[in-house]
């Protein structure tokens, strides 16, 4: 039921709301919240853990067989980041020393204040994540199963009470002027910025997090820093057309280091079953393939043809 989810409140503000809580307990309320958060494009920002651990064990095994020891990861459309927390920690286990930066397209939310006791936490465009009402978390959406609870109309009504209010109160003038950077102490409405990750993520000093879409230019600060480039459960032809494609690459090309750097590009179709392809870039600014998980990767002609 939605009274039952984690809310962002809890998660992200408490002072170590999970310090004396065990791991296990941890990952379960991180994952009942995440699975509940349906972004404004209709995706879900949930990740299981283990799901690239055998992408991890190909990656490593070819930088030994390479004998190359990279420092600067980069890991795109991370959603929760689990998956990326334990890409770092294997790195780590093999005795590198990476520093890592995560990106999503949703990574920054904010906690806005529509009463004292409703908040709603909402993307940098407002779009609503969660409802937090008398202390219990909401939905923003409503499965079909739950209508006969009642569950549908307290959804419908807390939409409109968000909607009315945060007009009222200029919700998205605010953010606007935000422009992802963390509200001043005193504002009356957005009371706080939070990361959509894990706290494992969140905790870590040397994984940096931005916001960050692929589709787009890549940022001057991004260009050129990276020696190895994961994007995992993004690229493939559902999600995005052929020149959509293209271009992604294109950005996540301008973003490596030069040639000899690595970009991997996998699919997960279902619970233990990846399919990926890693490429290095060559000197003319084009791709080869080194090596496959599974099938390889759906876009790897596309890769190659750029």
């Amino acid at each position: 039921m939605n009274y039952m989810l984690p809310a962002a409140k809890q998660l992200f503000l408490e002072v170590n709301p999970l310090q004396n809580e065990p791991t296990t307990a941890r990952a379960q309320m991180e994952e009942e919240f995440f699975s509940s958060v349906r972004l404004s494009n209709g995706v879900f920002k949930t990740t299981s853990t283990q799901r690239l651990g055998d992408v991890n064990k190909t990656l490593m095994a070819l930088f030994q067989k390479l004998g190359v020891a990279p420092k600067t990861f980069m890991d795109v459309a991370v959603s929760s980041g689990i998956s990326t927390i334990e890409w770092f920690e294997s790195l780590q286990q093999a005795g590198l020393k990476p520093s890592m930066t995560a990106t999503d397209l949703t990574m920054t939310a904010y906690l806005v204040r529509l009463f004292s006791w409703c908040n709603v936490l909402v993307d940098k465009e407002g779009f609503p994540l969660q409802y937090d009402c008398c202390g219990f978390a909401l939905r923003t959406w409503s499965p079909k199963r739950y209508y006969v609870l009642g569950d549908w109309f307290l959804t419908v009504l807390y939409r409109t009470l968000y909607r009315r209010f945060g007009q009222r109160l200029g919700l998205l003038k605010r953010l606007t002027s935000l422009q992802g950077n963390p509200p001043p102490v005193d504002d009356p409405v957005i009371k706080a910025r939070v990361q959509l990750v894990t706290w494992r993520l969140r905790d870590n000093n040397d994984i940096e997090l931005l916001d960050d879409d692929i589709t787009q230019p890549t940022p001057p600060q991004l260009r050129g820093r990276f020696e190895v480039v994961r994007a995992a459960n993004i690229l493939n032809r559902d999600y995005f057309s052929i020149p959509q494609l293209r271009e992604a690459v294109r950005n996540l090309r301008s973003r490596l280091a030069g040639p000899g750097a690595f970009l991997i590009i996998v699919c997960t179709e279902e619970p233990g079953s990846n399919h990926g392809t890693v490429f290095r870039l060559g000197p003319a600014g084009s791709f080869d393939v080194l090596t496959r998980v599974g099938r390889g990767s759906e876009i790897e002609d596309i890769v190659l043809s750029i």
